[in-house]
This record gives C-alpha cells, structure tokens and sequence, in this order.
C-alpha cells in the first residue's frame, strides 16, 4: 500500500447539458475534474462550469476515443477516471477507487458496468457487470484511437472491482431509439474505416458470420427475451450495429458484388428453405405465417 495518488476525471462531450449535471455530481468527490468541450451549441460548457469542473475546448471529432488521451494529457492527477457525459459513479465505487489508487502493484482498474437502455437496468451479467478499464495510471495507460477500443493492460497489473450492484459505474447507455439509431450513424463508418485501415478484407460470409454471432450473443447468452421489450429492444440494436459497421466496410471496399459472395449467399438461402422444409410440418407453417400477417382493420 501507498499514500492515495490524486484521480482527475476526464469527461468527453458534445451537446450533453442534459446529461452532465449527474454525471459531474456523481464525481465531485474527485481531486479534479475535466470536461473536454466539443463545440458544443447547448451550453454544455457552462454547465461544467456551474458543476466546478475545468472546461477545455477542442473541435468536434465523430468519436471519444480520437481525444481520450488529449484529455487526459490535461489532467494534474497521477490516475485518470473515463467518464462519459451520460454515466455516473455510484457510492460505493468511489470508495473502491479511491482505494485502488493506494496500491502502488496495479496500473489500472475494471469497472462493472451497468447499462440502462430504455430507461431500464439489464438484469444479465453481460450488460449488468460489463468490466471495463476506466480508472487508469496517466504515466503508463494510452487509450486506442480506434473506435470503440479500449486500451491493453497485463492481467497481472489489473484490478478488477467486485461485480456488485453497489460498485458499479452506471451508464444510462440508450436513452431512446432515436439516440441509439444516432450512436450507430456516428460509429459504424468510423469503425468500418478501421476495419480497412487494419487490412480487414470485405466477404458476404464474414459479414453474416459476424451478425450471427452478434445475435447469438445478445438474444441467447444474454438471455434479452427474458427481459421483455427493453431487452429485445436492446439485443437488435447491439447486434444490428454490427451489420451496419459491415454495411459501410462493404461500401468502402467499392461496392463490389461479386461471384463468390453470391454462390455463399444462393447456398444460405438454400439451407434456410430446407431449415423451414424439415423443421415445420406444413399445417405449422400455414399457422406461422397467418399469425405472422398483419391483421387488416375494418373501415370505418
């Protein structure tokens, strides 16, 4: 153990004055905080401002990640504390934070994260616990200026805050499906250019391969029918948003449609006829698609 280092929060924002007076409040407790400014035209300075917070000012980038550490690069702390303009810290991980910046054998800290989307809490681990390394050592952690990246650290210098509901960093995550939809515009073209940049190829299958597993992820291991509308809700856009990073891969690649991807999409349509064939009878079929089709009203 060591004497406690000094935590500067660094908060990212473009337009958010209606998220950041929680945000800011959930983090006073901190040494310092930082709100990089994006030209923001809502006033979202001046609320930093009123919260006690150090505002700088940079020009608008499509993605957080282009500025994390030039934010970062501003702050007097020895540990830096991401924050989004639409999360909060609760209590109690405070408190293990503040704890964690004693320890002189770690360079950074996982916190679970839990999302609300749609005004809901995710009740299964993998969006209610999502560990993510948010509290970082300044001299030895760079963030990835690549979208939706985070950065490398060794599990040996890594702590991770217990998956409890009173240590978790709260991210109200999908407010509404017009700010999902939004998310998805600002942040599939951005990671489609890194999927290009990285040498990444363009194929019909991996694009389906990649959704599928999207899918899979979000409606069977995260369990989302279980959760009703908010959680189907939930599922499609995750996964969807892999489609269309793919969508914008495809067209940065030339838009190219090509014999190969059309003998592996003619075959996939082939196996889910056979699929629907020997997995319903034909009365179950008629049933599905007659419950399927919309209803028509009576006029009036």
């Amino acid at each position: 153990m060591t004497l406690r280092s000094r935590i500067s929060v660094c908060i990212v924002c473009r337009n958010e004055a209606d998220k950041l007076p929680a945000c800011l409040e959930s983090a006073a407790w901190a040494d310092e905080v930082i709100v990089m400014d994006l030209s923001s035209e809502d006033g979202s300075a001046g609320v930093a401002m009123r919260h006690g917070a150090r505002v700088i000012f940079h020009p608008a980038v499509p993605i957080v990640e282009l500025v994390r550490n030039k934010v970062a690069a501003e702050a007097t702390g020895e540990w830096i504390l991401a924050l989004d303009p639409d999360e909060r810290v609760s209590p109690g991980l405070a408190d293990q934070l503040r704890a964690a910046s004693r320890r002189s054998d770690i360079d950074a800290v996982a916190i679970p994260v839990m999302n609300f989307d749609f005004g809901y809490p995710a009740k299964t681990s993998i969006h209610r616990y999502d560990p993510k390394p948010r509290l970082y050592r300044k001299d030895r952690v760079r963030w990835p200026e690549l979208p939706n990246e985070l950065p490398e650290i060794s599990r040996e210098r890594l702590y991770r805050v217990p998956a409890r509901d009173e240590f978790v960093l709260v991210h109200e995550r999908n407010r509404t499906v017009a700010e999902a939809l939004e998310r998805v515009i600002r942040y599939a073209p951005a990671e489609a250019e890194a999927l290009l940049v990285a040498g990444e190829t363009f194929t019909a299958r991996k694009m389906v391969r990649r959704t599928a597993g999207k899918l899979y992820k979000q409606f069977v291991e995260a369990r989302a029918l279980e959760e009703g509308m908010p959680g189907v809700l939930r599922a499609f856009m995750l996964a969807s948003f892999h489609f269309y990073v793919w969508a914008c891969f495809w067209q940065l690649t030339g838009s190219r449609r090509t014999a190969k991807d059309d003998r592996y999409l003619r075959r996939l349509g082939l196996l889910l006829r056979t699929l629907e064939v020997f997995t319903l009878p034909r009365r179950a079929r008629r049933r599905l698609s007659k419950a399927l089709r919309p209803r028509r009203r009576p006029l009036v």
